[in-house]
C-alpha cells in the first residue's frame, strides 16, 4: 500500500520532469537558420575595428537576415562616421565560461576598437549559480580591458518573459534570479566597460511591451522587432 501511495506521490514529478524535458531539451533543437556571420567592411572614413562575441542572440538567430540581426545594426551604425571592419564570433549556446576559455582570446587578437558581447541567457537558463556568473562577468571585463584598448559593450541577463519555448514557472524562477543579479552586474560597470541593460530597456514601451510579437518561430529567440529593441539598448550607451 505505501508503494502504491509513493507511486502517486512521485507521478506529478515524473510528467513535470518530462514535460519540462520536451521543453528544454527537445523543441529548443528545432533549431532556426543562422544568419550569414562572415566578416565584412562597411562604410568610409576612419577605420573601426568592431568585434561581436557571445551566444545565438550574437549569431542573431532568429532574425530574418544578416542586416536584422543586433551585432550587424550596430556596425550600420558606425558607418555614419566610420569605415567599419566587421567581425562576429558569436557561437549559438555559449555562456560566460565559453566567452572567456574560447573568444577573449580571438578578442584579443583581433586589437579592436570596440566589442560588443550579448551573453548571459544561456547562464540563466542553465541556472549557472549566482557567484559563478558574477565572477566571469569580472574575468570578462579584466581580461578585455588589460589586454585590448577597446570600448566595451557586455550585456546584462536577458529577459526570459514570453519566451513560450521554456515552462512558465520556469521563467518565472529565470526572472527571480535575474532580479538580485543584473544590478550586481550593472555595478560592474567600468570607465570603458558599459553594462547594457538588455532585460529591462525598452520592454514596457510600445511596439515591444507586446512580447508575443517579439519572438521568433522557436518562441525563445528575439525576431526582427525584438532585435530592434537589444540594438536599441545598445545604441543608447554610446
Amino acid at each position: 500500500m505505501k508503494i502504491i501511495f509513493l507511486i502517486l506521490a512521485l507521478l506529478p514529478v515524473y510528467v513535470a520532469v518530462k514535460i519540462l524535458a520536451y521543453f528544454y531539451r527537445v523543441r529548443p533543437n528545432l533549431r532556426l537558420p543562422s544568419p550569414d556571420q562572415s566578416d565584412e567592411v562597411l562604410g568610409a572614413g576612419p577605420v573601426l575595428k568592431y568585434i561581436a562575441a557571445g551566444d545565438s542572440i550574437g549569431v542573431g538567430i532568429g532574425a530574418s537576415s544578416k542586416q536584422n540581426t543586433c551585432p550587424y545594426k550596430i556596425a550600420q551604425f558606425f558607418t555614419k562616421t566610420n569605415k567599419v571592419e566587421y567581425k562576429n564570433i558569436s557561437v549559438g549556446g555559449f555562456t560566460t565560461r565559453d566567452v572567456i576559455d574560447k573568444q577573449i582570446s580571438q578578442i584579443i587578437s583581433y586589437q579592436p576598437n570596440i566589442v560588443v558581447i550579448c551573453v548571459g541567457g544561456n547562464d540563466a537558463k542553465n541556472l549557472v549559480s549566482a557567484r559563478k556568473v558574477l565572477q566571469n562577468y569580472q574575468t570578462i571585463i579584466a581580461k578585455l580591458e588589460q589586454g585590448t584598448k577597446a570600448k566595451i559593450y557586455l550585456s546584462n541577463l536577458p529577459n526570459f518573459n514570453g519566451a513560450r519555448t521554456l515552462p512558465f514557472l520556469f521563467i518565472k524562477l529565470i526572472e527571480l534570479r535575474s532580479k538580485s543579479l543584473n544590478p550586481q552586474l550593472l555595478a560592474l560597470e567600468t570607465e570603458r566597460t558599459k553594462i547594457v541593460n538588455v532585460h529591462d530597456f525598452g520592454w514596457s514601451s510600445a511596439p515591444y511591451n507586446n512580447r508575443k510579437i517579439t519572438y521568433a518561430a522557436d518562441h525563445f529567440h528575439p525576431n526582427d522587432l525584438g532585435y530592434q529593441n537589444w540594438t536599441n539598448s545598445f545604441l543608447s550607451r554610446f
